[in-house]
């Protein structure tokens, strides 16, 4: 293959990798969220605006295998949908199970695995696996569920 050959198909295979399209939505035809099987799960009013809310849980704090180095492991969280009904009520309903289960994930962290610099984004994302397998079990898409964020991450 002649070298202005392969140069132009690298240029061309570059620009449709880099090319952005934008999607313009009315009002009545604008994205809707996924919430799953109407049959399999609760279905919840679309959001006016797509606007995240919140969902907190504030002073976790448990003992966990500190390996000699620490005692204690303490985090805020901060649970994020865009269907404000998911964190106003169901997670609000949800809070005691929540705790429960997100308490026992935080005691069998290691202080070896938690200190390196990818530590605590492995933690959000097993946090958020946890929440979302108990809002499948209560009949909620789990997807629903968009992040989880640590507002204060302490190990002493």
């Amino acid at each position: 293959m002649p070298k202005i050959l392969k140069h132009t198909l690298a240029l061309l295979l570059t620009a449709l990798l880099t090319s952005v399209s934008f999607q313009v939505y009315s009002e009545d035809d604008a994205p809707t969220i996924d919430q799953g099987n109407p049959a399999k799960f609760k279905q919840f009013d679309a959001p006016e605006q797509s606007v995240p809310k919140y969902f907190s849980m504030d002073k976790v704090v448990v003992n966990f295998r500190g390996e000699g180095k620490a005692k204690f492991l303490a985090v805020d969280l901060k649970f994020m949908s865009y269907i404000p009904q998911v964190v106003e009520v169901e997670m609000e309903h949800l809070r005691p199970i929540l705790k429960n289960d997100i308490d026992r994930l935080l005691r069998n962290q290691t202080y070896s695995k938690l200190k390196t610099p990818d530590g605590p984004d492995q933690l959000r994302t097993e946090i958020l696996k946890v929440s979302r397998k108990i809002l499948e079990e209560h009949r909620i898409y789990p997807d629903l569920l968009k992040d989880v964020y640590l507002g204060r991450f302490v190990m002493q």
